[in-house]
């Protein structure tokens, strides 16, 4: 959570181009969210292409979201007592340039550090989107900012599965960071619209940190496992499939649909 000691101080200048800045955080946010569906859908292709067992390739998706959930804690607290435009650039910096390196992947270990270093700094996008709102926006105009950056949240979780799923059948899996390479486009922007703050001081909670990541890890590695399972053993029983289908069909194959 983010303390504010002078809160009216801060809200006095407000943001410049207010509206500009709320349309590129909720662009932010539907990349963001995008990027974690579109990989749960390529993991069992991904999986297959590598030959990794399912241990190994539920770190494709488990181990973006720890990362993730951690950075998202810490870029929250850091926001605390450094500025927001410098911890926003360092976060879509750090999204950006992992997401060139996923592009050109070819190998196990070069993909997983792309997807670590890609979840560092995704977690800063909807942290800190929260943070500048709750700080610069009047009380009077600050839900509906919120309601945009929610709904920004859902139209990513819908578009996620449908462009993934198109991308991994007709592009390839790697295709799928040139999605998130768009972030790299509004670092400029987002350096020049954001208000310049002053350091202060603070501490950070490092032992906090580290439970929440132990308790993070083995929430995520049981939740998902199961399922890679799953789908490694029955690769074309999915839930959806995207393509050309026989007439008369609806987009959803009968015969691929797992049975409950």
């Amino acid at each position: 959570m983010s303390n504010n000691s002078n809160p009216s101080a801060e809200l006095s200048g407000g943001l410049k181009r207010e509206g500009t800045i709320l349309s590129l955080l909720a662009l932010s946010v539907v990349l963001v969210v995008m990027n974690t569906m579109m990989f749960n859908l390529a993991a069992p292709q991904i999986s297959k292409d590598f030959g990794l067992s399912s241990v190994a390739a539920s770190w494709i998706v488990t181990g973006y979201s720890i990362v993730f959930a951690i950075s998202s804690i810490t870029y929250s607290r850091l926001s605390d007592f450094l500025p927001i435009r410098t911890l926003l650039t360092i976060g879509l910096s750090s999204l950006g340039a992992a997401s060139v390196l996923g592009l050109f992947s070819h190998h196990y270990g070069v993909l997983l550090c792309a997807r670590l270093i890609q979840a560092s700094g995704a977690a800063s996008v909807p942290g800190l989107a929260i943070v500048l709102l709750s700080r610069y926006i009047p009380l009077s105009r600050r839900g509906k900012s919120m309601s945009v950056i929610m709904s920004a949240t859902s139209l990513g979780l819908g578009l996620g599965p449908v462009i993934g799923g198109g991308i991994t059948q007709y592009l390839g899996w790697n295709f799928l960071f040139a999605v998130t390479g768009i972030t790299l486009l509004l670092i400029p922007l987002f350096y020049r619209l954001l208000p310049a703050e002053a350091k202060k001081e603070g501490t950070f909670d490092f032992p906090g940190a580290v439970l929440v990541g132990a308790g993070t890890t083995g929430a995520a590695d049981v939740s998902y496992r199961p399922f890679l399972d799953h789908a490694r053993r029955q690769p074309g029983r999915t839930c959806f499939v995207l393509g050309p289908h026989p007439p008369g069909e609806g987009s959803v194959h009968p015969a691929r649909v797992v049975p409950r």
